[in-house]
């Protein structure tokens, strides 16, 4: 479910998802409004997309203040994407592709370095959660919010992979080779890959445009 948040709102909803001008927002599928057109409140918001200058679709942030009704439900589309993942149901390209669009936030230490720990598999990583749900439970001393993909692979040293979502019902590791490997996909590329999503008979993951109608997973 979308709603389109009109350019200048300054309500308790805008502060919680950061001042931008114009966005789209993903709402929970279990949301209904009370009256026609009324403004959905911040915890039914999964997040946004924020809409650029030039009309492009920005990178999907989660809502701090978004809490899913079921405990086990996913806080945001990559940690869906993630969960998908482990059931064999997505492709890596499709994961290289959702962290393509999407800022997540890095744990740190108190000095500001990326905290990195030993993974249930034994492996050095760096602690990232894709939503508050996540952060909320990992309790770094510190976060860099809404780091993108190009952030987050900035920061890994030579064999240090990423821990998404520690301790979560879908914690993940992914290589730092796979990381690096995503961010490296161009514009260009993307738009091949996803092209080649829409022709795909199983799960799609495909670029949303402003005009498209949104569901939730």
């Amino acid at each position: 479910m979308a709603w389109r948040e009109a350019k200048g709102r300054k309500d308790s909803m805008a502060e919680t998802l950061g001042r931008v001008v114009d966005r789209f927002l993903l709402l929970d599928p279990a949301w209904r409004p009370v009256t026609e057109g009324a403004t959905p409140p911040a915890r039914a918001v999964v997040g946004s997309w924020p809409v650029e200058d030039g009309g492009g679709i920005g990178k999907f942030r989660a809502n701090p203040a978004y809490r899913p009704g079921d405990r086990n439900s996913p806080s945001d589309p990559l940690d869906a994407a993630l969960r998908l993942l482990l059931r064999g149901r997505v492709s890596s390209t499709q994961i290289q592709l959702m962290m393509r669009d999407t800022v997540v936030d890095i744990a740190l230490h108190g000095d500001g370095q990326p905290l990195v720990v030993s993974s249930p598999d034994g492996r050095q990583a760096v602690v990232v959660a894709t939503g508050e749900p996540h952060r909320a439970r990992i309790g770094a001393p510190g976060w860099r919010r809404g780091a993108a993909l190009e952030d987050l692979a900035e920061l890994l040293a030579d064999e240090v992979d990423v821990l998404f979502n520690r301790g979560g019902p879908a914690s993940v590791r992914l290589t730092g080779d796979f990381v690096r490997e995503a961010m490296l996909i161009g514009t260009g590329e993307a738009a091949e890959l996803y092209a080649a999503q829409r022709d795909s008979r199983g799960l799609r993951v495909i670029p949303w445009r402003s005009g498209d109608t949104l569901r939730a997973w």
